[in-house]
């Protein structure tokens, strides 16, 4: 089966993008780590940009 190609960060009900970390004595806590950091830094700056291009010049950081 191929890698489906990402061109956004997913929901995280998609378990082949995310890692479900759950910590023992906290039962109601999950927390969801991507399994390809890399990828998901280029979206990540792929997403700021544009975030950033959509504002305002003065509401820009």
């Amino acid at each position: 089966m191929s890698q489906p190609v990402y061109t956004e960060i997913p929901d995280t009900s998609d378990s082949t993008y995310w890692e479900a970390q759950v910590r023992p004595n906290e039962l109601r806590s999950t927390t969801f780590l991507p399994r390809d950091k890399e990828l998901h830094m280029v979206l990540k700056r792929k997403a700021w940009a544009t975030i950033q291009a959509s504002l305002s010049r003065n509401r820009r950081r």
